[in-house]
């Protein structure tokens, strides 16, 4: 018998393990009122550990657990039932801790206990359905992508455009209006940054708005604040303006998973706003023009996801997490505040309400519940008796933190960050269903009651359909991916079509990393030129006008401070092919330019042609 154990968190874990064809498969369980359904509060607590051999299907066990608010009146063994079900009697176990045993079962009983699907439950006199219960799983994975991100053939250089921002995550252009990138700054403030110089001025500012950042107080990390912004398609012609803001609960929301006499943490309200004459040199935000679209419960600080774009549709697509805490699932304890507002499967799987997806209006119509965006038609969940939310165009997600469309092909990239383990980025279809929490990137979660969830290599009970990441990592490499953009500018030919993104830190320490992942489903390092690391936390991506990249970090990690930065993505000057190296090739392929160019590669001083200057430069930076 292969008996494993530890305690952590105040809380006894033990394994079962299940022999399969001669394979040891450890197994978790974990005993408590949590898991209960409905769940009860109780400091009861118990671990299990067992072993079942699959040449004659004897399970034997051994259960310990205390604390039981009363009597113990039965103890079973039930299945098949996921979490949040119940189920009937497998087999009868006698009272009292230990309880050890063996039990031959048939091959379906087998079956189902492998799937998840079987639980312990110990019934009291004070709660005779069961005060405490425990889902027999599979272990944990050490790690669940041992091969490491290795560095890719490409170099490129980050060229600082903008300095002196608080935590920059987001940045867009807006056609015609090429020299400029609207930057969103955490604390409030919507950046207009003139890309020629590096000035920039103030064009909205929602910080009156915002709950108090810093969730540990001053200079302290949040997930809230000015999260995302979204240009009308026509915008120099009517002025208009999206923006995501988190919000003081204050009023009554659209939306909302909160249960009676629980309070939301705070509110994401999306906004329209109108720039009276978008073409004005100094044009800002009139801040009398702001109307609400939709208001939205959040239940805890973290996972508000909060990228607005609007789509190749013209519609306006808008992410949200799952509502912050951990594993997606009411009772577990953090910040000192049980966790409410996510319900038994979790608000990713439970597409009856706005959480854990990514939403799809049209922000010109009225149809929708209270008159202020309209429903696009052809939104997939419109079917008559379909009690899923019509706004939602995709769902499963945890905090897809960033999204962006390939400008090119209009592919929705969706990055979602996860839980404790995998990282993925997902291409995002209509009505598709991305995993969480029965998945964390492509393998099985296992929510684990009050105890830390984890991911598992084994093929767990789930729904049909669910659709897999493009590519994945994990916390080997990072702790929470920052999703980007397919690149589609011009100064960066190998990387044309190739999808940009990164990870916040590896450590918490400003470490954060640059990844590109192209359609082979490889993730690789840039290489940086003049510079061993990146040596900052990421904390989003911009795409200007002409599609080229930008890297928005800062050296804190927080809403707070002055370090935040604007990066544009270049190579040295040039390197035309990334390689790192200015030699005969780019030589070659500058007089193969030789002339005008207005907007290639070799035009380096992007006055419109290449000639003399472009060579010069070229030569200053060869080898």
């Amino acid at each position: 018998m292969n008996i494993q154990g530890w305690v952590a968190a105040g809380m006894a874990v033990g394994t079962l393990t299940v022999s399969v064809e001669g394979e040891r498969i450890p197994l978790v369980i974990t005993l408590d009122g949590f898991q209960e359904s409905p769940s009860v509060e109780t400091t009861a607590m118990g671990s299990g550990t067992g072993q079942i051999d699959t040449d004659t299907n004897e399970l034997s066990w051994v259960i310990n657990f205390a604390g039981l608010s009363a009597a113990e009146t039965a103890a079973h063994f039930h299945g098949p039932a996921t979490l949040c079900e119940n189920a009937g009697v497998q087999i009868a176990l006698p009272l009292g801790s230990p309880k050890i045993g063996s039990a031959t079962l048939s091959d379906g009983q087998v079956a189902d206990l492998l799937a998840g699907m079987w639980y312990v439950n110990v019934h009291s006199v004070a709660h005779p359905p069961g005060e405490i219960r425990g889902q027999i799983m599979p272990g944990p994975l050490d790690d669940p992508i041992p091969p490491p991100i290795a560095a890719g053939p490409l170099h490129v250089q980050l060229q600082t455009v903008a300095d002196g921002l608080t935590a920059p995550n987001w940045g867009t252009g807006v056609a015609g209006l090429d020299d400029t990138l609207f930057v969103t700054d955490q604390p409030g403030v919507l950046w207009a940054i003139d890309l020629t110089d590096g000035s920039r001025r103030a064009f909205l500012d929602t910080a009156s708005l915002l709950v108090d950042l810093g969730i540990f107080g001053p200079d302290s990390f949040d997930e809230r604040g000015l999260l995302g912004v979204a240009f009308h398609p026509g915008y120099l012609d009517n002025g208009k303006l999206y923006t995501y803001t988190s919000e003081p609960a204050a009023k009554r929301a659209d939306f909302s998973t909160i249960p009676a006499g629980g309070e939301a943490n705070h509110q994401s309200v999306i906004r329209a706003w109108t720039v009276p004459d978008p073409l004005a040199p100094d044009a800002v935000v009139d801040p009398a023009t702001t109307r609400e679209l939709m208001r939205i419960d959040q239940p805890q600080f973290n996972h508000n996801a909060g990228a607005l774009a609007f789509g190749p549709d013209g519609m306006l697509y808008i992410a949200l997490g799952d509502g912050g805490g951990a594993d997606d699932q009411d009772g577990q304890v953090s910040l000192g505040a049980a966790m409410i507002g996510h319900g038994c499967i979790g608000n990713g799987q439970d597409a009856t309400n706005v959480l854990g997806s990514v939403l799809r209006i049209d922000p010109d119509g009225t149809d929708s519940a209270n008159g202020q965006y309209g429903i696009p038609p052809d939104n997939p969940f419109l079917s008559p008796g379909d009690d899923r939310v019509n706004e939602i165009y995709a769902f499963g997600f945890r905090n897809p933190f960033r999204f962006s469309f390939d400008r090119e092909t209009g592919a929705l990239y969706v990055a979602d960050v996860g839980q404790n383990h995998v990282e993925e980025v997902n291409i995002v279809d209509a009505g598709g269903n991305y995993g969480w929490k029965h998945r964390e990137g492509s393998f099985s979660f296992v929510p684990n009651g009050l105890m830390t969830g984890y991911a598992t290599d084994r093929d767990l009970a789930e729904p049909p359909d669910l659709l897999a990441p493009f590519a994945e990592y994990d916390h080997d490499e990072g702790i929470a991916i920052v999703g980007g953009f397919v690149y589609r500018g011009s100064k960066i030919v190998p990387l044309q079509g190739v999808y940009v993104f990164g990870d916040f830190a590896l450590t918490f320490s400003n470490d954060g990393r640059l990844f590109h992942v192209a359609d082979d489903g490889v993730i690789r390092e840039f290489n940086l030129v003049g510079q061993a690391d990146f040596g900052l936390s990421l904390l989003g991506f911009g795409e200007d006008a002409r599609g080229e990249v930008y890297v928005l970090a800062n050296a804190t990690g927080t809403p707070f401070g002055a370090t935040g930065v604007v990066l544009r993505l270049a190579t040295k000057p040039g390197d035309f092919d990334a390689t790192g190296s200015v030699d005969f090739v780019d030589l070659i392929t500058l007089l193969a330019a030789w002339g005008v160019c207005d907007g290639c590669p070799p035009d380096i001083d992007m006055d419109g042609s290449v000639g003399f200057t472009d060579l010069l430069t070229l030569l200053a930076n060869w080898g």
